[in-house]
């Protein structure tokens, strides 16, 4: 398609407009105390390091392909029950286990709320992308009340005219989100971006038919793990606009993989 015709971007939450590094280790971490305290488990260094890498999370490296990086609050509860009932002996069943993450991940998501922050100035690239028409929306694993939060502590719900959630849609890579987006904004597929920091994005975009998929070194994933799914590979978000003034489809050629605007 030419990709000048691209009328609405699609974006990742976490690790693409928010620093995941900041916020995510912070709120694992406290996930896996209250979890600790809250069903009575053994209070055991080397059980709360086990529980944080059943997440693919390891001292502080996150691993891209993990369940912290792309997973669910239900692949949470998934990979913490299963890790459980190989070690001790559990009390609880897997729904009161996810009900409890459910709960527990939006509480800490706002105690946690002033380690949100923005990977680039999300309220003036949103308010040029509105003077341009482009539609945005934001497809994530994450749940739909924490995601609500966090987009008003951005500052940047007014400029969001879709938002799917893992609790209300298919999880990516599943094409589900991007397909009611384009329901939503009445676009074809071909018409929407995707922009995301893990190849689960990338995949989305794939799946799902996308104009145009573009990878974002802000987050989990290296750009060796993003150029083989990627159209164009930039530092962040905010490179989606140049200097110019230019949207980044516009002012570079994307015919092979574009990597231009990295550095």
């Amino acid at each position: 398609m030419n990709q000048n015709q691209i009328k609405g971007i699609l974006f990742d939450k976490d690790g693409t407009l928010i620093d995941f590094h900041v916020f995510f280790v912070q709120v694992a971490n406290d996930l896996v105390d209250n979890l600790v305290e809250d069903f009575h488990l053994p209070n055991d260094h080397l059980l709360k390091e086990e529980l944080l890498e059943a997440i693919g999370l390891r001292g502080n490296q996150v691993d891209p392909q993990g369940i912290l990086s792309s997973g669910t609050s239900r692949d949470i509860s998934v990979a913490f029950f299963e890790w459980l009932q190989k070690k001790i002996e559990v009390s609880f069943s897997l729904e009161q286990l996810n009900t409890w993450i459910h709960q527990k991940l939006f509480v800490l998501t706002k105690t946690n709320g002033a380690h949100i922050k923005p990977t680039t100035d999300l309220s003036a690239l949103f308010a040029e992308l509105r003077r341009l028409r482009i539609k945005v929306g934001v497809a994530t694993a994450d749940d739909l009340e924490s995601t609500l939060f966090c987009l008003e502590k951005l500052g940047i719900r007014e400029f969001v005219d879709f938002i799917g959630t893992s609790d209300y849609y298919a999880k990516k890579p599943d094409p589900h989100m991007l397909h009611a987006f384009c329901e939503t904004c009445n676009l074809h597929s071909s018409e929407v971006a995707v922009a995301g920091d893990t190849v689960v994005d990338m995949l989305l975009a794939k799946n799902g038919k996308a104009g145009l998929a573009i990878g974002v070194l802000s987050g989990v994933s290296t750009s060796e793990k993003l150029e083989s799914f990627a159209d164009i590979l930039l530092p962040s978000v905010g490179d989606i606009i140049g200097k110019g003034g230019a949207l980044v489809w516009e002012s570079t050629e994307t015919s092979g993989k574009n990597e231009g605007a990295c550095p």
